[in-house]
């Protein structure tokens, strides 16, 4: 593809592929190239490069432009925000661009890193702010590709954890807390929240949550434990999801620092497992909340 990925060039992309979408098997490639000088404000000649190499054109047996299922996919998607999203994810399967490794440490690293025109992509498909839930999948979605991982579950357990303490600390505190997780997953915290109500001072939660109830575990990184240590006022939220409603328990660093091991000799610790279970005595069930 010679053509950046661009609003302008998603566009293009989408006429194109509605002209084929109605004149099905009708077309050669040479005929729209000759037909039409441009897509929109990008040249035909790139249009056409754009629909074949992200997978939505190709040619039939005839010489003829004809869709393919990621095409009619693409087309049959209604409105220009979800058409844009699947064009993205579809340009990222065909060209890896570099940029996608940054989605593994949140939203504000792509939007820094991927480059003007990708950052107009992100902000017309609605996905450069804002946390509601297609808007959270479509970055979860990214940040598993950015990975490597074909498994989800566990990143969408956490997301679920998260949305419980901001409906927790709202409902506690009057205000609802910052999401701090999606635009930044390296800060070390999840939710951003205060002391209480008439009490504006910061408080950060790193949320952790099992759907095994006390047989679950919570994985602790270096960097979370670390984070911990240095806010003046820090909780961890541990959710049992297991249980209807589900439960909390809120864990305090010195509580926590039991459990994390020490440095010895030249070794160095990253990710300490920590069961559910030796703090069962501090879960409370949460009445009225769900994961709905």
């Amino acid at each position: 593809m010679t053509a950046p990925f661009s609003p302008g060039v998603a566009q293009g992309s989408f006429d194109l592929l509605g002209l084929v979408s109605r004149n099905p098997r009708a077309l050669s490639f040479r005929q729209i190239a000759s037909s039409f000088a441009h897509f929109g404000a990008i040249r035909s000649n790139e249009i056409l490069r754009t629909a074949q190499g992200m997978g939505w054109l190709r040619s039939d047996e005839n010489g003829m432009a004809e869709l393919t299922p990621s095409g009619s996919r693409l087309v049959a998607l209604q409105g220009y925000e979800p058409m844009l999203r699947q064009a993205l994810l579809d340009h990222i399967d065909a060209e890896n661009p570099p940029w996608v490794q940054c989605a593994a440490y949140g939203r504000s690293r792509v939007l820094a890193f991927a480059g003007n025109c990708v950052a107009q992509v992100l902000v017309e498909a609605g996905l450069a702010n804002g946390f509601d839930d297609d808007v959270v999948a479509f970055w979860d979605e990214l940040a598993a590709r950015a990975r490597g991982l074909r498994d989800t579950k566990l990143l969408e357990l956490g997301r679920q954890g998260e949305r419980l303490t901001i409906k927790h600390e709202e409902a506690r505190t009057g205000i609802k807390p910052k999401w701090v997780a999606i635009n930044n997953n390296a800060d070390g915290y999840d939710v951003l929240s205060v002391v209480g109500k008439g009490d504006a001072r910061a408080l950060s939660i790193e949320v952790k949550a099992s759907s095994s109830g006390m047989s679950g575990s919570l994985y602790l990184t270096r960097n979370e434990w670390e984070m911990s240590q240095e806010r003046e006022r820090h909780l961890f939220h541990l959710w049992d999801l297991r249980s209807e409603p589900p439960r909390l328990a809120k864990v305090l660093a010195p509580d926590m620092l039991d459990h994390v091991p020490a440095d010895a000799g030249q070794g160095r610790w990253e990710v300490v497992e920590v069961p559910f279970f030796v703090f069962a005595p501090m879960f409370e069930s949460q009445a009225g909340l769900s994961l709905c």
